[in-house]
């Protein structure tokens, strides 16, 4: 076997066309906003903290609807729910609330 017929194989990836697909440049920024912002949320306004978390869904999914980055939308979708509901499960398992 030559050398070219190595690189003319490719890796398994290139032969199924299933190759990585690109994520926005938004993704990681927005879930780690979100989370702090699930976070805060849940820590300080505890119940009313929903609200905040709904308010971030909205404002994600009018994001999307206007044609923005949908992989930063749910990033930030995901971070603020995490972030929320990890909060509130500890305070619930903790007997705070």
């Amino acid at each position: 076997m030559n050398g070219t017929d190595r690189a003319s194989r490719g890796t398994g990836a290139e032969r199924d066309g299933s190759g990585s697909t690109p994520v926005s440049p938004l993704m990681i920024p927005l879930l780690v906003a979100g989370l702090a912002i699930g976070f805060l949320a849940g820590y300080f306004l505890l119940w009313w903290g929903a609200l905040v978390v709904l308010a971030v869904v909205v404002a994600a999914i009018s994001t999307v609807l206007r044609g923005r980055s949908r992989d930063g939308a749910t990033g930030a979708i995901a971070g603020v729910l995490l972030g929320y509901a990890g909060v509130i499960l500890v305070a619930l398992f903790r007997g705070v609330v």
